[in-house]
């Protein structure tokens, strides 16, 4: 099959006259179509180019204005963070003042109370001193107890746990002062004072002579009146000259003004007793009541009821219980100078 296509006679080929007059006006066709297109293409760049140029001119514009707003911005941003800074500066300069104001309160307010813990520490050790004083000068185990709750109370409204120990001892102090024997202060005090109003019937010696015989009435006439004259003057020279029979030799014999001066000694031997008991003073105490049972014994009558019954009393009384042992409130003392050497 093959050999048979080959056989085909192939045309005649077209003469160059016919073929160079169909090429020139084709050519010329598109040379002119290319170079419309090329017109085309150049004015479509040209378009495009400007239309590029308008954009780039807008976009460069949009940009310079985004640049300026941008720089404006940022010079606002950077005095906006300026004034930040300032104002942060100003805060912290502020806050360093509060700071150390502060700082300088709470030293000043620990040094307040600090203070205050000190003046309530001498308050309370001044009371206890007070307390210790009525004990050991005039054994008031009353006044001491009262000293001793008001430091209590005081502690107790304040509440600081600083204050524990202290209060601890105060209670126990306390405590320990109820559980004292009290003398019956009351009791011998009306006692002294029944004594100093019965001073004034004790007889001394000088007061207990017999009294004198009645005079025998005189008969009449003149043997009576003889009689009555005779009589009269023994009575005279009975009286000048006086015989008595002592019990007590050894008894000084008193004037009356002696005597009275005796009485009244010995009711303030008894008064200054009297007062010795009130302050606690058991030596005062039991001194003027010896003196005053030594001049009792020594100037009056001892065969006298009265005398008699005064010596008894005071023997009583001598005998009667009056110093507090070991009345004291040392241990709150202790605690207290204890207290006050740690706040200082």
């Amino acid at each position: 099959m093959t050999e048979a296509v080959n056989s085909t006679p192939a045309p005649p080929p077209p003469s160059p006259s016919r073929t160079l007059g169909w090429l020139a006006p084709t050519a010329l066709a598109v040379a002119l179509v290319a170079l419309a297109g090329t017109v085309a293409l150049g004015l479509q760049g040209y378009t495009q180019m400007k239309s590029l140029e308008v954009q780039l001119a807008r976009r460069i514009g949009e940009f310079d204005a985004a640049s300026r707003e941008a720089r404006a911005a940022a010079k606002a941003a950077n005095d906006a963070l300026a004034d930040l800074q300032n104002r942060l500066m100003a805060l912290e300069t502020r806050a360093q003042e509060t700071q150390n104001q502060q700082l300088a309160l709470n030293a000043m307010y620990q040094e307040l109370a600090d203070s205050a813990d000190e003046r309530v520490v001498a308050d309370i050790e001044q009371t206890l001193l007070l307390a210790q004083q009525q004990l050991q000068m005039a054994g008031n185990v009353r006044a001491a107890l009262i000293g001793l709750e008001a430091a209590d109370a005081r502690l107790a409204r304040l509440g600081k746990p600083q204050f524990a120990g202290l209060r601890k001892a105060i209670v126990q102090d306390m405590e320990r002062l109820k559980l004292l024997p009290a003398a019956d202060i009351d009791g011998i005090s009306a006692r002294l004072e029944a004594l100093m109003q019965g001073v004034d019937g004790l007889k001394t010696e000088a007061d207990s002579e017999p009294a004198p015989a009645p005079a025998t009435p005189a008969r009449g006439g003149a043997l009576g009146t003889l009689e009555a004259f005779g009589r009269d003057a023994w009575n005279e020279v009975k009286s000048l000259l006086r015989i008595r029979r002592l019990d007590h030799p050894e008894l000084p014999l008193l004037t009356p003004a002696q005597s009275y001066f005796l009485h009244q000694n010995l009711k303030l031997r008894l008064l200054s007793a009297r007062l010795a008991l009130l302050q606690r003073d058991e030596a005062a105490f039991r001194a003027d009541l010896g003196a005053a049972r030594g001049w009792v014994d020594r100037y009056f009558n001892r065969h006298d009821p009265a005398t008699q019954a005064f010596l008894a009393s005071l023997a009583n009384l001598l005998k009667a219980p009056l110093a507090l042992h070991d009345a004291q409130i040392q241990a709150s003392l202790k605690a207290v100078r204890m207290a006050r050497g740690g706040k200082e």
